[in-house]
Order: C-alpha cells, then structure tokens, then sequence
C-alpha cells in the first residue's frame, strides 16, 4: 500500500511539472524595445554610464560597491556580531585557496559572458545600439577579469560577492539595466500558469514535509507556537519564487506568522525584485485565498484587484504578506548595507530564511544572527558545494544551513 501510495504522488507531480514545462514553451514574454525611464524603485533615475563615451578597456573605472542604490544604508539589526561579520564565504585573495578558487570562478564569469551578452543586447530589442553596448560591456568585463587573475589586490579585499557585484555594476556602467528581463516575465506566466495545480497537490498531502528536524531543533522552546514574523529573502523569477517561495510563504502564514518578502532593489541577472514582486503576488492571489487576504492585510493588493477565480475555500488569513526591498542590486548580499525599510522590518523578525546560492551559500554561508535562521539553496554543481567545504544539514546554534562536506559527496 505504501508503494502503491507512493507511485500515485509521482503521477502527480509530474502531472503539474508536465503542464509547467509545456506552458514555458508555449509563451514568448514581449521583448523591450527599450529601457526604462527609471528603475521604479522610489523614482531613482536609470543608471547612466559615468563617461560620455563607452569604453571597451580596463580603463573602465568601476567602483565597487556603488549598486547600494537606497538613499539611507542600515546595519541590519540581527546580525550577531557586526563587527566581525565578513559577507563572503571566499577570499579570493586567500594564499590558501586563491589557484583554485579564484581560477575556477573566473572561469565561469568568462565562460558565460557571451550568454549574457546575448541576452543583455535582447533585452533591448536587439538593435545595432545594444549590440555596441554588449561588445564593449564584453570587452570592459574581460579586461577587469584579466586585470584581477594578474593583481588580485587591484580593487581592494576582493571576495566572491565583489566579483559577482562587479559584473552587474559592469553592466549597468554601458546601460544595460535588466538583461533577464524577457526570461523572468516568461518564466514568471509559465508557474503561475501551474500554480493552482501545485497548492491543489499541496493541500491533498496528508502532512507537508517541514523539516521535521529543523521544527525539532529551533521550536523546542517555544512550545509549537508560530514564529511572530518570518523574513523569506527571495531569489531567482519563475518557480524558485513562484512555485518555491509563495507556496512556503502561505504555509507559514497559515500557522499565523506574519510573511515579509524581501527582494533586490535593483535587477541582478534573474532574480526578482521588490517591484516585480506585487504584481506576481496579486496574480498568485487569483488562487489562493490564503495569499489574497495576507496581501490585503499587507497593502500589496485590494479586495477589487485580487479578481479571484472559481470557488476558493481557504481559510482567511489574519496576518500580513509584505514586500521590501534590500537595498542592492547583486546577486548576493552584504549585510552590512540594507535598507532602511527592511532594517525596520527586521526588528519584529523571528525567523530568517536565506535562499538561493548568492545569499546563503556565495555569501552569508558562515553568518551568525541573532534569531532563527535557514539557509537553504539547490544546486546541480557539486563543485560549487566541494569549493565551501561545509556540510550537509549543518546545526550551528540558531542557525541551519546546508552543503557537502568536502571529500564526502
């Protein structure tokens, strides 16, 4: 009976990941025909390149650090120790590790340059414009990427998350301000397409899978009372928010813990952003009463705007769903510049959950905070996990995190 039990949710979920995989080939998102007026985070104008003319060569002076875009930068308020807090997980300028690491992500960052290209040049409709800006975004990355394997020291301490940061900055230096954003859009119809069929699977689940040691190690003493406010930093478009972090968001707001959804400020490669996120909310919500009513409560959405369909019989929440923004525009995350705003938000926070390698495994892998804390990401790269070191289903104190041993793959 239990294989038989086990065969039949199989069935299922290929079902709904079926449907998921036809509906992203189906759909075709508009392509720009060009960019922005401004970011649409607090009226900031569109980054400009610094120079009058683009330049295609290492005399592209950068200055990392700048994608910190919000007008006043916080502490965020839960880190365990400020003083000590080091965002990145590696040094690329360690003696120890810099032949191999440093090597290997430069490699990467190269190897996938000229996809990037391609996909910054299409999100500006392809002109003869976009494509001079992509060679010489091409051009002026190479030369950074050079000038570092030569001189590691050249910018300063210099850690993964700088790197990764680099090239965003790199590309918004010669205008390029969301090259994803074709992909997100597309990817963002297909989940929500599947969305309905997911929590349908979900809700018919005699019980959720919810970290049964997790729930045992950090709610022991609190005696099964639901966190007060959970912090869900969120990371790529598509069915990692969609299908990944919605779903967890309105299974914690069912438990009567109050949901904040935090996002870049700015575009960095697929992630979602603060500005995106209420529209992928407000459509979710079309579902799922759960999610409509937290977002009413939150402010994303009113009651005329949600336009639920069919005959939804979810419980009401009585708890908000809000979004903030970080406060930065990488794939990663330095703690010790946030926003104002989720500085605030942070302040009632119980329970934090990093998710997606830039922010829990790229950086913050090694971070201590103050409450309850879950790192968690999905990689089909064993060699990223091998090049940390760390461990699988790790306990440290109040914080969760997770990986492979290195040499125990």
């Amino acid at each position: 009976m239990i294989v038989l039990s086990c065969f039949h949710f199989e069935i299922v979920q290929i079902s709904w990941m079926e449907k998921f995989v036809q509906k992203g080939t189906q759909i075709t998102a508009p392509v720009p025909m060009g960019a922005p007026a401004t970011t649409g985070m607090g009226g900031f104008e569109r980054p400009t390149s610094k120079g009058e003319i683009l330049r295609s060569d290492a005399s592209a002076a950068l200055n990392v650090g700048v994608l910190h875009l919000v007008p006043t930068l916080d502490v965020f308020p839960l880190l365990e120790d400020p003083k000590t807090y080091e965002p990145n997980t590696i040094d690329l300028d360690q003696d120890e590790f810099k032949d191999y690491r440093a090597r290997y992500w430069f490699k990467v960052l190269s190897d996938h340059s000229p996809d990037l290209v391609d996909k910054a040049v299409a999100s500006e409709g392809g002109t003869d414009d976009a494509k001079r800006r992509g060679d010489a975004f091409a051009h002026a990355f190479s030369a950074h990427l050079a000038r570092l394997m030569e001189e590691p020291a050249a910018y300063g301490k210099f850690g993964l998350a700088n790197l990764l940061e680099l090239r965003e900055e790199c590309l918004r230096e010669f205008q390029f301000v969301d090259a994803y954003i074709s992909i997100k859009q597309r990817e963002n119809e297909a989940s929500l397409a599947v969305l309905p069929d997911l929590l349908m699977e979900l809700d018919s689940m005699n019980e959720i899978d919810d970290f049964d040691v997790f729930k045992k190690r950090m709610l022991t003493d609190k005696k099964d009372q639901p966190y007060k406010r959970a912090l869900l930093f969120v990371d790529n478009s598509g069915a990692d928010v969609v299908l990944g972090m919605l779903p967890l968001a309105r299974e914690l707001l069912r438990q009567g813990t109050e949901v904040v959804l935090v996002a870049n400020s700015l575009p960095a490669l697929n992630d979602v952003t603060a500005n995106e996120l209420p529209e992928i909310v407000a459509e979710a919500s079309k579902h799922c009463g759960i999610l409509r009513k937290a977002a009413e409560a939150g402010g994303l959405i009113v009651d005329a705007m949600a336009g639920i369909q069919g005959d939804l019989k979810d419980e009401p929440a009585s708890v908000p769903l809000m979004v903030v923004e970080n406060g930065c525009g990488s794939p990663c995350i330095d703690f010790r510049q946030v926003s104002s705003e989720l500085a605030a938000a942070a302040k009632d926070a119980d329970l934090l959950i990093l998710e997606g390698m830039g922010r829990a495994l790229h950086t913050n892998l090694n971070a201590r905070f103050k409450c309850d804390t879950l790192k968690v990401l999905v990689s089909t790269n064993l060699t990223h996990l091998l090049l940390y070191s760390c461990s699988l289903f790790q306990f440290e104190g109040r914080n969760f995190r997770c990986g492979v041993d290195k040499g125990k793959s």
